[in-house]
Formats: structure tokens, C-alpha cells, sequence
């Protein structure tokens, strides 16, 4: 109990901090607070300005004096060990780390218990994993947005088998970096449907093309790509590999879809940076991880590429078109 009191008291006066720190940063003349962001793959201007616009939420114009202070290990995974520890070390220490994805997650809480976390990680079961004690108070330094899709696991596979009837054997592409949480909801939902399952991984981008390929020789039907920072910044190599080997696709992001593959259903990776970077500003205006409730995708959209069902020889189900929010043709 002793334990417990110190550690609520520490994010109590962590709070205090925080708050005094963003009220002195009203005057430009003093140091701004600093979000160290964690990304494996490349973070880029975008992202950074969706963040930003998601604290703007919270704190109006004073998000535009947060310092943001972005690490892109661009696939690296050893640089982005180093990233967290100079984050978390180097004076001075970031006042919020956001990790996103779960192997920027991991390094962030293994340097440190003090910092306030702010996870944006689409793998990971929170509550498995002891991250977080529950939903609605996670009790660490860690809150953010988690979606490990035991839930749509079944769905993408019951599109592909809507789009081609005749499939019995897909292959799980994934991120071997990332926590394998929804990998194997991806493989229970398979044997469900009596799938024969091809589990391919890979650790870098620059394996994407050897994954195909065993995909094709090992007589894949179809692909399913399972969530990956990497995976979001090569969706149209992704795309472009599955049309080249004649194979049906589906990943749970839009720009898939939207960059030629045949099927995504999910949330927008882009709305939930912005999402996430509400929660950021939470902390930043003094609010403890420990007491803010982690959040989920607020919305989930199919998106349907005709162009690419044709270019493979398919026909997509009327009552499926009918379904889609969005339909590239």
C-alpha cells in the first residue's frame, strides 16, 4: 500500500510540474515543454503537424511552443533503442514521450518508470501485457491509444473469402518488431474459417520483396498484412508486390487501399495521430497517465479499390460495394 501511495504521489507532483511548466510556457521568453516522439520507421513533417493539431485540442495556440522532438529509427531497430534512452536520459529528459508502435513502446518503458508515456500502439493487448492494470485507469506512466484487433481479425478474412470464394490458404505477413498479439488473433480467426495459414514475417522493408515471394511458392491464396509502422510508409510497395503476384490483399490502414490494394478496413493511421496527440496535450496540461483512461480507434472504415479487384480478375459482391465508406474505382 506504502508502494502504491508513493507512486500515485510521484505522478501527483509529475502533474504539478507539468502544469507550472506549460503556465511559464505562456511567456515565449522561457524554455518550451518537449515531446519526445519514438518512431520506427520516418517520422516526416506530416505526422508532426497531425500531432501538433491534436494538442492544439487542448492547449489552443500555446501547442505551437511545444517542441516537438521526433526520433525516426527508419526501420532500425537499435537506433531506436538509443532514441528512447537519450529521450528518457539526456538533460534535459523530455516532459512526454509518445511511442508509436509497440517496439517503440517497449523501449520507452524500459527506460523509463517516471516519464509519462503516451503509447499509440495498434499490436499490443495492454492489459495481457501488465502495461496497464485496466482501460478506464492504466495506474503507470503509460496511457494512449491501443487496438490489438482480436475483434476484426475475423473480418478481414471473411472480406477476402467475400471477394474470392474459393480461398482456403492465406499467408499473415507481419512485422516480426511489433507485439504478435494481433498476429494470432489473425491465425485463430484463420483456423475458425479452416484456412490453412502461410505466417510470414519480416524485419525490415528491404525484405518485402523475398516475402512475396515465398508467399507466391508457398501457394498463398491471398495476404493479409498485419499492422507495422514499416508497413503504413510502404503500403503501395505492399500493394504493388500483392497485384504483381496475383493475389488478393487486405490491411487494416486506408492509405492501402487508397495506394492500390485491394481491400483495408480499419482505422485512418492519420486520425489517430491526431487523436493521440490530444492525449499528449492532456499530460501536458497536468494530467496523470495513471488516471487517464486509454482509448480505442473511434472509428473503423472499409475502403474497396474496383480498380484493383478488376486488375485481378475479381468481382466484388454488390452487398459488400454497399458496405464500403469509401470506393475507388
Amino acid at each position: 500500500m506504502r508502494r502504491r501511495t508513493l507512486i500515485a504521489t510521484s505522478f501527483a507532483l509529475g502533474g504539478l510540474i507539468l502544469s507550472m511548466a506549460f503556465a511559464r510556457g505562456q511567456n515565449q521568453s522561457l524554455p518550451s515543454l518537449r515531446v519526445g516522439v519514438l518512431f520506427p520507421g520516418r517520422m516526416g513533417t506530416r505526422r508532426r503537424d497531425i500531432v501538433r493539431r491534436g494538442m492544439s485540442e487542448v492547449l489552443g495556440n500555446a501547442a505551437d511552443r511545444v517542441a516537438i522532438d521526433a526520433r525516426s529509427a527508419e526501420g532500425d531497430a537499435d537506433q531506436l533503442k538509443a532514441f528512447a534512452e537519450e529521450l528518457a536520459t539526456v538533460s534535459p529528459p523530455a516532459d512526454v514521450i509518445l511511442a508509436l508502435g509497440s517496439l517503440a513502446l517497449q523501449y520507452a518503458r524500459g527506460v523509463t518508470k517516471q516519464i509519462p508515456i503516451v503509447a499509440l500502439d495498434l499490436e499490443t493487448d495492454p492489459i495481457a501485457s501488465g502495461i496497464a492494470s485496466t482501460l478506464a485507469r492504466p495506474g503507470g506512466n503509460v496511457t494512449g491509444i491501443f487496438f490489438d484487433a482480436p475483434e476484426i481479425a475475423g473480418k478481414w478474412l471473411q472480406f477476402l473469402s467475400e471477394v474470392m470464394p474459393s480461398l482456403s490458404r492465406v499467408a499473415l505477413l507481419y512485422d516480426k518488431q511489433t507485439d504478435l498479439t494481433q498476429l494470432k488473433a489473425g491465425e485463430d480467426a484463420a483456423r475458425l474459417l479452416r484456412l490453412e495459414i502461410f505466417r510470414i514475417g519480416i524485419g525490415s522493408a528491404a525484405e518485402l520483396e523475398t516475402a512475396f515471394e515465398a508467399i507466391a511458392a508457398a501457394k498463398s491464396n491471398a495476404v493479409l498484412a498485419h499492422s507495422s509502422p514499416i508497413f503504413v510508409d510502404n503500403a503501395g510497395r505492399i500493394a504493388s508486390l500483392a497485384l504483381a503476384h496475383r493475389l488478393p490483399s487486405i490491411m487494416l490502414f486506408p492509405i492501402y487501399a487508397q495506394m492500390g490494394g485491394l481491400i483495408s478496413y480499419g482505422p485512418d493511421n492519420f486520425e489517430l495521430l491526431q487523436q493521440v496527440g490530444t492525449i499528449v496535450g492532456k499530460v501536458l496540461k497536468g494530467a496523470s497517465p495513471a488516471d487517464l483512461p486509454i482509448e480505442r480507434p473511434s472509428r473503423l472504415r472499409l475502403v474497396i479499390n474496383l480498380k484493383t479487384a478488376g486488375d485481378l480478375g475479381l468481382t466484388v459482391p454488390h452487398s459488400l460495394v454497399l458496405l464500403a465508406d469509401e470506393v475507388i474505382e
